[in-house]
């Protein structure tokens, strides 16, 4: 139940600056049980954001879902007479402008942090990144 709480969005940012701030220059060997237990929570909370971390067509197919789940939140919250929740606006909401904002400022930075303890996750998965970073912006504006 606790790695399951620990992919709540609200805890992202605090979640990697902790982690970051933990890690940073040490070796797995240097690091405690209770630190190895973070760290494999931190993963699984990467795992439920890893859309962007995929491989074509995995990354533009999750995106759909994942905006489609946002999109029938945010009509709820319009039928309930309620603030619709950021991305959440069918009527609003730009795939690639959503996107970009999503990698560069929620999915990048976490990956990065991770690749400081995994290496292989700078060299396997960063990229991928990038690359579908490219692509949404090359379909901004399309």
């Amino acid at each position: 139940v606790e790695a399951v709480l620990h992919t709540d969005m609200s805890k992202h940012f605090s979640t990697v600056a902790s982690i970051n701030n933990q890690t940073v220059g040490k070796t797995l060997d240097e690091m405690d049980l209770k630190l190895r237990w973070g760290i494999l929570m931190y993963m699984l909370h990467l795992a439920d954001i890893s859309n962007p971390a995929k491989g074509s067509p995995m990354f533009q197919l999750w995106t759909d879902r994942c905006l489609d789940e946002f999109f029938a939140q945010g009509d709820n919250e319009r039928k309930l007479g309620l603030p619709i929740s950021p991305n959440c606006d069918r009527n609003e909401t730009k795939k690639p402008e959503s996107q970009i904002g999503f990698i560069n400022f929620v999915v990048k930075p976490a990956y990065e942090v991770l690749a400081g303890i995994i290496p292989m996750v700078g060299e396997n998965i960063l990229p991928i990144i990038e690359n579908n970073l490219m692509y949404w912006e090359d379909q901004k504006g399309r």
